[in-house]
């Protein structure tokens, strides 16, 4: 719980320091507003969400050694089997936004061989991480085996965590003002500072 206050804490310092009236600021904002009205009043894509979900469970599992013995979504639920299981590969997918990670690739892939307005895909990095945290915390409010194995406390915690390191990246690749290298700083002094005053408090 220190390490999620502390990263939430040097994520909001750094946060500020994104210009809220720049170009690529009102870009993401407006990919967010759009998925949000849209999920709210339109359509909430579950297959696409299912999808995304046992992809990075099969794709974690196969880059930690694993194997991948049979893949199964649809709009109703989704299963992965593999041979390999631990902490990570169960909870990946509630940490890992994987459509805004393939457009942000996507991105700079096409980037360094071209010369394109990056408008689109600012708007789209907001929309699909929207899509991500919105689709999350809905499917956490349903008691997941994923989430029950580890632990709900434990595994809520480390959800919220890594989403915030994971996102934290997305700014730092998006946005100039947001320094990844000050943001893993103060996230290590924030922490650092609850954990001393806890054990301050607790043994003198």
């Amino acid at each position: 719980m220190p390490l999620a206050i502390g990263a939430s804490a040097a994520f909001y310092d750094n946060m500020i320091l994104v210009k809220e009236l720049s170009e690529h600021m009102r870009l993401f904002l407006w990919g967010i507003a759009s998925y949000v009205i849209l999920h709210i009043f339109f359509y909430k894509p579950n297959y696409l969400y299912v999808l995304g979900h046992e992809a990075v469970h099969a794709a974690t599992s196969w880059v930690l050694g694993g194997k991948i013995k049979s893949f199964k979504a649809s709009k109703e639920g989704g299963s992965v089997t593999t041979d390999k299981s631990n902490v990570i590969i169960e909870l990946s997918p509630y940490f890992i936004p994987v459509y805004s990670l393939i457009i942000l690739c996507a991105y700079f892939i096409v980037s360094a061989s071209y010369k394109i307005n990056s408008a689109t895909f600012i708007f789209l990095i907001g929309f699909t991480l929207a899509f991500h945290l919105i689709s999350t915390v809905e499917i956490l409010k349903i008691r997941q085996p994923d989430i029950m194995k580890s632990g709900y406390v434990f595994s809520i915690v480390l959800v919220y965590l890594l989403n915030i390191m994971v996102i934290a990246l997305v700014f730092g690749a998006v946005f100039a003002e947001f320094e990844i290298t000050k943001y893993f700083v103060g996230f290590y002094n924030s922490s650092k500072d609850i954990y001393q005053a806890i054990i301050k408090q607790l043994f003198f």
